[in-house]
């Protein structure tokens, strides 16, 4: 069996696109007067305030109560009255080869920051209580799962809350920020993940600010701190990751404030749709090895795409992109079974799916042969910005694709509604196994051949649920190969429908794709192939009607001629 990879990111690195606020300035809210509105000049991913001089050190190390009130008062240094207007940033950001700028514009607590990096453009709006985001293609789509957590606490410390609500704040000791004494806290905001902070041993300033991002760390490092109109800024701010080469580097570069903002700036971003010959296009599908492919024309020229839920863009091969003569920009990382550097960016005036067509459209650009051992046919893979402008009506059975526009009712053909998740550009469902009353996480994944793939760090954790007793072998991804055990899974829930005697593949990886730390794993094309699947992520919606194919697996042991691998 192939497990397909998936590109988790078609950024400068997978920061900018799951990375949510992390990188937006810090506003303040928590006891917030109107002089603490202008202490909030700090820039798109400086999340940091600082005084040009400091407090001596005290021979002893202070309480973690002291820190943070010593923390509190350099953050807060100058008294200074901020005017009825909105806070405006500008600033340059350097990474993977591209230069691009930056933005962030404030009034209250609303929020709007956009990066833009050659092809790449990734805008947050926070309107205090929606998190949305929108990308290059025009794709929007509200946070609600583990970024949104990720985004209240990096909020919290933008805000600086953690510094006047102890219940956010755990002193985690003296620790080093590359060479720099400081004092560690991890922060959690109500309803949040759970970060980590420095502040510096001798100026009690805000050093760095570490979390989570996927399958490694990453660290934004502030520095370069300048006193602008009495508040103190830090001008410059590097974020890294652990087990890339490719950092962003933002600067500050103007600031201005009580600027007069429109309102509509803080609005939800508008969505672009796919353009339709008519209500509903119908084209054919085709089952080959590496999945489910759909015909695609790009410049006159007819290819055939993966039809991948579980990739966060579009990717076309390198021979596509040169024989539509379009500029590949940038040496960016793409994320399948391990890290995959070379990805390039390309704009594509048009990508039809038969009547169906995306103009404008940004793609990565990959060498398939190469990162793959050539065993990846397929021109491209068509992922989330095709799913996110119109709905999408896959029956494998009769290998037929409908495409339809946005709020097209009578498209899901009557079948079960189950919420998603979209924070990360995938589709992400709640379901159930073994008939357990947990519920957890499944990326619902077409580019996948398997029934039930499971993480590593899931299985680890749910000996109960299974364990590694079958024999190692050896299946291939996208950027490299994946150690695989097989086990069989008594039930899977997915809505109302119980499927049994599952065949799961654990999949053991501490990075790339498949070290994914969020969900228990990814449900593939071995068990979608028994329903008609729409997927209506506009609406945030999945809906399963059972196909001709479908098969509750309930008496599988009895037929299934390659016998099962055994449940525990």
């Amino acid at each position: 069996m192939q497990v397909q990879g998936r590109w988790r990111s078609m950024a400068a690195s997978p920061r900018t696109r799951r990375r949510s606020s992390m990188w937006r300035p810090c506003w303040t809210p928590t006891g917030a007067t109107r002089a603490r509105l202008k202490r909030s000049l700090c820039a798109g991913l400086m999340c940091a305030a600082a005084a040009l001089t400091a407090p001596a050190r005290a021979l002893a190390d202070p309480s973690p109560s002291q820190i943070l009130a010593l923390h509190a008062q350099v953050m807060h240094r100058s008294a200074v009255t901020a005017g009825p207007g909105g806070t405006e940033i500008r600033g340059r950001i350097d990474s993977g080869g591209l230069t691009g700028t930056f933005t962030d514009d404030r009034l209250g607590l609303e929020s709007r920051s956009e990066l833009d990096l050659g092809p790449i453009v990734d805008l947050t709006v926070d309107d205090g209580t929606h998190i949305w985001k929108s990308d290059e293609n025009g794709d929007v789509w509200e946070l609600t799962g583990v970024l949104r957590a990720r985004s209240l606490t990096a909020r919290s410390i933008a805000f600086e809350a953690y510094a006047t609500d102890p219940a956010q704040a755990e002193y985690a000791g003296r620790a080093d920020s590359q060479g720099r004494p400081c004092y560690a806290f991890y922060v959690r905001a109500p309803g949040g993940d759970r970060q980590r902070i420095c502040i510096d041993a001798k100026s009690y300033l805000l050093d760095s600010h570490e979390f989570d991002d996927g399958d490694q760390p990453a660290t934004l490092t502030f520095s370069d701190y300048r006193t602008v109109d009495g508040v103190p800024l830090a001008l410059r701010v590097r974020e890294a990751f652990a087990y890339s080469k490719h950092a962003l580097v933002f600067t500050v570069e103007h600031v201005r404030e009580n600027v007069a903002l429109a309102p509509s700036l803080f609005a939800r971003p508008p969505a672009r749709s796919i353009e339709l010959q008519a209500r509903r296009v119908v084209v054919p599908m085709r089952r080959t090895h590496s999945g489910y492919e759909v015909p695609v024309q790009i410049a006159g020229h007819a290819y055939w795409f993966l039809l991948d839920s579980g990739t966060q863009g579009i990717v076309v091969d390198r021979s596509v992109a040169a024989a539509a003569g379009v500029a590949v920009t940038g040496q960016l990382r793409a994320v399948g079974a391990r890290a995959i550097d070379g990805l390039g960016m390309a704009r594509l005036a048009t990508l039809a799916v038969g009547g169906a067509t995306l103009r404008d459209v940004t793609v990565g650009v990959l060498d398939f042969s190469s990162v793959s051992g050539g065993t990846f046919a397929a021109a491209g893979v068509l992922g989330f910005p095709f799913f996110d402008a119109a709905v999408v009506r896959m029956d494998s059975h009769a290998l037929t694709l409908e495409i339809s526009a946005p709020g097209d009712i009578g498209a899901s053909g009557g079948g079960e509604r189950l919420a998603v998740q979209l924070d990360r550009r995938v589709p992400v469902v709640e379901g159930g196994l073994d008939g357990q009353s947990r519920r957890d996480s499944f990326l619902i994944d077409t580019g996948s051949s398997a029934e039930l793939l499971l993480y590593q760090r899931f299985a680890r954790a749910h000996p109960d649920i299974v364990s590694l007793v079958t024999p190692a072998r050896t299946g291939s991804a996208l950027g490299g190969t994946l150690t695989l055990h097989d086990a069989t899974l008594a039930q899977l829930t997915l809505g109302s429908v119980a499927l049994y005697n599952v065949r799961a593949t654990v999949v053991l990886a501490e990075r790339g794709a498949f070290a994914d730390p969020y969900d228990a794993g990814s449900v593939g094309m071995g068990i979608l192939r028994g329903f008609v699947v729409t997927f209506d992520e506009p609406a945030g919606a999945l809906y399963l009607q059972r196909g001709a194919d479908f098969d509750d697996g309930r008496f599988r042991p009895e037929y299934d001629p390659s016998g099962l691998p055994p449940i525990r």
